[in-house]
């Protein structure tokens, strides 16, 4: 037979109680890595924060749906070079990348994210170097089965025919000195230009739409003799205008990322959007790492095309006009994967595949904002935040301890209870979705005390209210808590209401202060009813418990004696 309203059985729930907690640390002690600790973020325990801003060629506003594309194609970039920990967030027109620990510097390389193209390489000198024009261009033979590359700091171009090429070795820089003497301009390829993208309008910015105007009028001319002055004059370290402007269409003089090499490039034959996969990984055939490059159908045949039609050539990957890796080509790849190989180590074998996968977007971005947190000030502000919760905990026990005595005491075994089912679900929650605790979200948890022990009040001043109206501590609780209930889920779904609509509008750190406030207003429903609620009514049962000295309750039984007291001298009068 059930009990009456508000009657319960506080064993039960007590023991479901116990029950949710052995269940939630054997998750915590016997699962994924074992590690019994929250996983923190960057300041609490250091990291980076890269801020990309998104930029488009005619300077307007960039639309959603082109910045939830890049935040998607961005966040798979961010695991495939296996960034642990990183959160990639949209916050107005930017992107914020934000990597715990010590794997920043990988971070701040994600902001390459422009359009990824292939253009064939014409001339190629050292970046310091001048062309020297020549009386003939160097010849090359096939070489080995694979395409043996160079990255972008090696400097691997065809060797004359009295050299034939060995697999994978970089060759001297001095080989792609010598442009053809005539003035036509460099030859396309056998393919025509597929899939590129439209030619970029000019910025808004007068000044800076001058700058590209005057870039492409040199860089991308269709005359040989301007190209060869442009490439003379190129500065590799000095800022380039025709970063995610250049137009696919016409021929391109530009640098390595790294600055090692200058590059004549003639117009994009294929679009970086026709790449279905590259996968980096170790050298079956030897030392170092390779990577392996797919292409989707149509992709694969203008692959093949161009690389029947230059056997012995270098293409050029370039990204937002700058080049990450010129291979040569050793023979024509028809039907088949291409492998990439090199002097590569594993972190850059890793890059480069990474922008070769995914490094099509619909906008361009620059990094408009990078922030590192020492591991020291990261400590810090952990300790400062604990610091914080620590006093904001003592003063509630104190407050409970002088105004409610044995019900404070109860209170402050709830708290107590409910940091130990917070701590357990922050460590799963790192574990299962990669939940970072910071600064914000302790301020969430601080906030959530004191919306934990309103609950707490709001039941006692109901039990106040019972005993004022004549009832004992005993015949009180079950329906001081039958009141008392309504009143706490109602407060406790308004805030849970206004963590939600935080979360779901705020971006960033916000985003963390209002998951712990949502959170722990679930767990205060879970406290609050199988921990504080069976404890009370365990309390009343006890004589020495339930003792008005003991209870905090004494002052309230004699002023309501007062009262009934008057009430009845009032009556008889």
């Amino acid at each position: 037979m059930a009990p009456p309203a508000g009657q319960i059985r506080p064993a039960r729930y007590l023991a479901s109680f116990v029950a949710i907690v052995a269940a939630l640390y054997a998750l915590v002690f016997f699962t994924g890595d074992h590690k019994p600790t929250p996983k923190l973020g960057i300041d609490l325990q250091g990291g980076t924060r890269v801020t990309l801003t998104a930029r488009t060629p005619d300077g307007s506003q960039p639309s959603r749906d082109q910045l939830a594309q890049a935040r998607t194609i961005i966040e798979t970039r961010v695991n495939g070079l296996g960034v642990s920990g990183a959160e990639v967030v949209l916050d107005g027109n930017n992107l914020v990348i934000t990597v715990p620990g010590t794997e920043g510097e990988q971070a701040k390389s994600l902001g390459q994210t422009g359009k990824l193209r292939f253009r064939k390489v014409v001339q190629a000198v050292p970046g310091g170097a001048q062309p020297q024009p020549t009386t003939s261009a160097p010849t090359t033979s096939p070489g080995a089965t694979t395409t043996a590359p160079t990255s972008p700091g090696e400097t691997g171009s065809p060797p004359p025919t009295t050299s034939p090429a060995a697999q994978g070795r970089p060759e001297p820089a001095a080989a792609q000195a010598q442009p053809p003497t005539t003035t036509e301009p460099p030859a396309t390829t056998t393919t025509t230009p597929t899939s590129l993208q439209p030619v970029p309008a000019e910025p808004a910015d007068p000044k800076v739409a001058e700058e590209i105007r005057a870039a492409k009028a040199t860089r991308q001319s269709t005359d040989q003799n301007v190209q060869f002055q442009a490439l003379a004059e190129l500065d590799c370290s000095a800022p380039d205008p025709l970063i995610g402007n250049d137009d696919p269409n016409l021929p391109l003089v530009a640098c390595a990322q790294d600055s090692s090499e200058k590059f004549i490039l003639e117009p994009s034959f294929l679009d970086g959007e026709r790449i279905t996969d590259a996968i980096s990984g170790a050298n079956p055939e030897g030392v170092g790492y390779i990577i392996n490059l797919d292409f989707d159908g149509q992709g694969s045949k203008i692959w093949a095309d161009f690389t029947s039609a230059n056997v012995g050539q270098r293409a050029a990957f370039t990204l937002d006009g700058q080049v990450v890796s010129a291979p040569n080509i050793n023979e024509a790849i028809i039907g088949g994967s291409t492998q990439i190989s090199g002097q590569f180590t594993q972190k850059d074998a890793a890059e480069l595949a990474g922008v070769l996968k995914y490094g099509s977007l619909p906008l361009s971005f620059e990094s408009s904002e990078s922030e590192t947190v020492s591991a020291t000030l990261g400590l810090a502000s952990l300790r400062a935040g604990l610091i914080a919760g620590g006093l904001g905990l003592a003063l509630v026990f104190v407050y409970c301890l002088f105004y409610y005595r044995l019900l404070g005491v109860l209170t402050i075994l709830s708290l107590v209870l409910s940091g130990v089912v917070v701590y357990a679900v922050l460590v799963l929650l790192g574990r299962w979705i990669g939940f970072t605790l910071d600064l914000a979200g302790i301020a969430g948890f601080i906030v959530a005390i004191g919306i934990t022990a309103d609950s707490f009040v709001v039941f006692f001043e109901r039990l106040k209210d019972e005993i004022r109206d004549g009832r004992t501590f005993r015949s009180a609780v079950p329906r001081g808590w039958v009141r008392a209930r309504r009143t706490i889920l109602s407060a406790d779904a308004v805030s849970f209401l206004a963590s939600a609509v935080l979360y779901v509008l705020a971006v960033g750190q916000v985003k963390g202060f209002a998951f712990t406030l949502g959170m722990s207003t679930v767990l205060d429903l879970i406290v609050v009813f199988l921990v504080t609620h069976p404890l009370v009514a365990l309390a009343s049962r006890s004589k020495f418990l339930s003792h008005p000295s003991m209870s905090g309750l004494g002052a309230v039984e004699r002023m309501a004696a007062r009262q009934r007291a008057a009430t009845a001298a009032v009556k008889e009068a």
